[in-house]
Formats: C-alpha cells, structure tokens, sequence
C-alpha cells in the first residue's frame, strides 16, 4: 500500500509502508477524493494528482476495480464555473467526466505502474432508520436514488438486514437524515417513511431439558409418520462431550447469526434410518432460525437424537423434519429461555462542563459506565449499552450538549435481557402472530 509523501518539516504518523513521491517526471497517479452527479452532466469526479502528470486521452488502470479509465475533458472547478485544462501535474486538484466505474477513494495509475493510495477512512453511522418508498411501485427507484447518494457521499450507507427483512438506512445524524430525504423528494421525486430498526435479539437456553414429538397424518393413500425424542443442552466451545447416550455421529454448524449448533446422531438399533437425520436436522435449525420466545435467530445449543420411532411405509422426510422441528421446539420452552440482547461500546466525548448531564442519560439508557478519560478539552466517558437504548442517540447527544458532543460505537457482546424486557418482548411477539 502506497502513502502520499509528506512534507519534510512534519513527521509521518504512518512510519510503515512505502511513500508516493510527489514529482511531475514522476509515473502518473490520480487519488479520487469526491464524485458528483449533475442532472445534465452527469458524474464529475474530484481528483488530486499525487505523482506524474496527466492529459486529456490518458489511459489510466482503476487499481480498486482493475478496470481501465481513459481520462476525457480535463478542467478546475472554480464555484460553479469549470475552467478547462490541457493537463494536470502532480500536486495539481483537478476533476474530469463520465468515468466508467471510478468512486470516491479510488486511485488510478499508468498500467505499467501498480500503486494504490491509502483509502479514506470515512465515520460509521451514527443515526440508523429503515426506509421504505410510500408507493410501493417506486421500491426500486428508492433504491438506486439511495446508491447514487453513497456514490456521492459513502456515508450514506444502504444495507438490507436479512433477519428483519428490513432496508436500513446509516447516516450520520438528524441533519444528515434530512438532506437525504431532502433530495429524495426534489431530485429523485420518491416520497420515503422512515422508522426504527429492529433489534437483532438472540434465543438461547441455560439448562438442559429433553422432548419427544410424534408426527402421524393419514390421507387418503400414503400416511405421515414420524417420532423423535431428543435432548438438549447449552453449547459453549471446548466444552466436554455429552454423557448418558450413544454418540454415533456429530456435526458441528456455525451459524450465520453468529454461535452453533452441534447436532449429535444418538440412535442404537435402527429406530430411526439414517436417511432420515438430515431431516431432523433441518427441522431443527428451521426453528432456530426463528426461535421460539420471539422469532429471533436461537444459538449456542446441542442437541442429542437418540430416540425415535418410524413406519416402513408412512415415514419420509418431510415426516421427520416436522417432528425434529417439534420436539426441538417443546424442548426449548423447558430449558429455561433466555432472550440475548447486543451490547454497544461507546465512547461519548463531551465538554466537561456537560458531563453530569450526559451521564445521567447514560444511566437512563441501562449503561454500564466503565471509565472516564480526558482527551484535550474533553472528555471521553466509556460505557456499555443495549443497542435498543441507542435508537437515535446522536439526536439526544446533540440537545444535551448544544452540539458539542459526539461518540462512536462498536459491537460489544450479547448479554441476558432483564427478565421484565424479556417478558413484555414475548408478550409483543405473541400478539404481532396473532394480528398476523
């Protein structure tokens, strides 16, 4: 990775990693430091020549894509007036036309000469909202307006939260929010409703518990016919295998919402084929997907099939599968639930002055204060905080300390919900089913 060199007088924070000379007889290096979308235009993208020269035709490598650019009509903005130039040369701020597939943060360079520019590093969101089209038949006009705006500016973030099936929206705050949908209205013409996200809680047990499930259904021809007894029990890794039952085959399946499930073929003399476990299993992790407290993804559970029953002729997978399902199900109520919520660190730097009252939000929010540090003229308070507490913060943070306070967050751990939370949240899931 190349760095741009720096002036002598003042020292590289950056001591490792080769430095960019910025020379005019140097080989040709654009860094891409903003794109701009003009509704006659089109893209204008903002450069800074870091090394050689550049004219007008120039055939130029994009080393984030590996794609090639040629470089059209040079010119210098000046407001809104854009002077045209024969070329640019290193040190030079210029901005070029319609290149093919060129964002912000990219570097270009001659196609015999590799090089790529430490990247901005741009803020994570601070505000995040679902955001849907009002007209349902604009949906996906919404959505290419939303990634022409991070083209623009890559702190507007788009991320489609499959667990929620919900598109959600990062920016950086209220004012920021606004602009967006600013925009969304007057130069794309899509109206958007804006909400709070859900949150991504988890389903786990803290003891062990065991079920059986006995699926039959008759038809007119072929019955259904499956039974599955089976134990579970919580799963952490390094953990000593299970007693009391015969392991005869153990899968272990990291999940992708995060934890496992360690499934155990606990079946003597054939009760159950084992054509029929794959089935089970899936029926499993089908509810796990979905867990039984409030719909939230289940993890950190083995779970031993040791028994069961099956018919030579009514039995098949789809039998099995739902009494898998089932008895996993029963199982899970018994096993002492527990609903698992994720936990943000933050770090909040506000004047001193204003810490008292940052603080005692903090403390209304279920934070865990873990230190205070003074950073300048501020000071950085640390904390742990269910991200449910973190719905629109930056707005909160902003009116408490008339806009001199930010923070940053990053994912902590999940921990335990109080067990009244836990309580109205099942209690939302079950009438949320029944409306449906």
């Amino acid at each position: 990775m190349w760095r741009p060199a720096r002036w002598k007088c003042l020292p590289s924070p950056l001591a490792d990693g080769r430095e960019l000379p910025c020379r005019a007889d140097g080989p040709p290096v654009l860094f891409t430091f903003k794109t701009i979308l003009e509704p006659r235009t089109g893209w204008i993208t903002l450069f800074k020549v870091m090394s050689g020269e550049v004219k007008a035709g120039t055939d130029l490598v994009n080393d984030n894509t590996g794609g090639s650019e040629r470089i059209g009509q040079l010119f210098i903005l000046e407001g809104k007036e854009r002077k045209p130039v024969d070329s640019l040369a290193a040190g030079d701020i210029g901005a070029t036309l319609k290149l093919k597939d060129t964002a912000t943060a990219h570097t270009l360079h001659a196609p015999d000469q590799a090089v790529r520019l430490v990247p901005i590093e741009f803020p994570a969101p601070r505000l995040r909202v679902t955001v849907r089209a009002k007209d349902g038949k604009l949906e996906e006009k919404l959505h290419a307006a939303l990634l022409e705006m991070h083209k623009e500016d890559p702190t507007v973030v788009l991320e489609y939260l499959r667990e929620s099936a919900q598109q959600v929206l990062g920016v950086q705050g209220e004012l920021h929010l606004n602009l967006v949908k600013w925009k969304l209205e007057h130069h794309h013409k899509v109206e958007a409703e804006f909400g709070s996200p859900k949150v991504p809680y988890r389903e786990t047990i803290r003891r062990a518990a065991e079920a059986s499930y006995r699926h039959k259904k008759q038809t007119g021809g072929a019955g259904q016919f499956g039974e599955v007894h089976l134990r579970i029990e919580p799963y952490m890794e390094g953990m000593a295998e299970p007693t009391g039952v015969s392991l005869r085959g153990k899968e272990i399946h990291p999940l992708p919402t995060g934890g496992s499930l360690v499934f155990y073929n606990c079946i003597v003399g054939g009760v159950i084929d084992n054509k029929f476990m794959p089935s089970i299993l899936k029926g499993i992790m089908e509810k796990m997907d979905k867990g039984p407290l409030t719909g939230s993804p289940a993890r950190d559970i083995r779970v031993m099939v040791y028994d069961g029953k099956m018919h030579p002729v009514d039995s098949n997978d789809i039998s099995f599968k739902i009494a898998g399902l089932m008895a996993f199900k029963d199982a899970f109520t018994q096993a002492d639930p527990l609903l698992m919520e994720p936990i943000q660190e933050i770090a909040v730097r506000v004047p001193e002055d204003l810490m008292g009252d940052v603080m005692t939000d903090l403390q209304g929010r279920r934070s865990v204060i873990i230190g205070v540090e003074s950073e300048g003229r501020k000071q950085v308070i640390h904390a742990h905080t269910p991200l449910a507490e973190l719905d629109r913060y930056s707005t909160t943070l902003r009116s408490l300390t008339q806009g001199r306070g930010t923070y940053t967050e990053v994912f902590h751990a999940y921990q335990p919900v109080p067990q009244d939370l836990q309580h109205r949240l099942i209690g939302q899931h079950k009438e949320e089913a029944v409306e449906a």
